[in-house]
């Protein structure tokens, strides 16, 4: 299955950085290729944190791709982690992880990893290879979204 992981410093609490990742609902306002995000089925649990399907569309015209993908979201405030599961769609398995932890200096340390294996083989090879970059445009796109929400600050600041 292949792996990718990226981690980043960023001016802004955990807790901020934290709710940008867990606030699945608006990823279709900032994220690259991502046209529809709705949730259904949102159960709260026990550490404060929610559990939900969230069915996310993917659209990348000049590759004619258009696909709808379903996945279980589960949100830990205590841990300050978002986990995405999917095995629907064409997705044989998908496990995305926020991990986020709080730095000394008020800012934190973002780190995203993505496992995952299509069912087409032919989609999984051609993704394959710019996969990495796919990920590194989703964590500026975060970035970028918290800069919008909370400000160009500075973790000194």
């Amino acid at each position: 299955m292949p792996s990718f992981n990226v981690t980043r410093r960023l001016p802004y609490s955990a807790q901020q950085v934290y709710a940008v990742a867990a606030d699945v609902s608006a990823y279709r306002e900032f994220l690259p290729l991502v046209k529809r995000s709705i949730i259904r089925s949102r159960k709260p649990l026990p550490n404060g944190g929610e559990v939900f399907d969230a069915e996310l569309l993917v659209a990348y015209k000049k590759l004619r791709i258009e696909e709808s993908m379903m996945s279980q979201v589960t949100t830990d405030p205590g841990n300050l982690t978002v986990r995405a599961q999917s095995n629907e769609g064409a997705v044989k398995s998908l496990d995305a992880v926020w991990r986020i932890k709080g730095l000394p200096d008020g800012g934190s340390e973002i780190d995203f990893s993505v496992d995952y294996t299509l069912k087409s083989r032919s989609l999984q090879f051609l993704l394959s290879g710019m996969f990495d970059l796919v990920v590194r445009k989703i964590m500026t796109a975060f970035e970028e979204r918290a800069r919008k929400l909370y400000g160009p600050q500075s973790a000194s600041s």
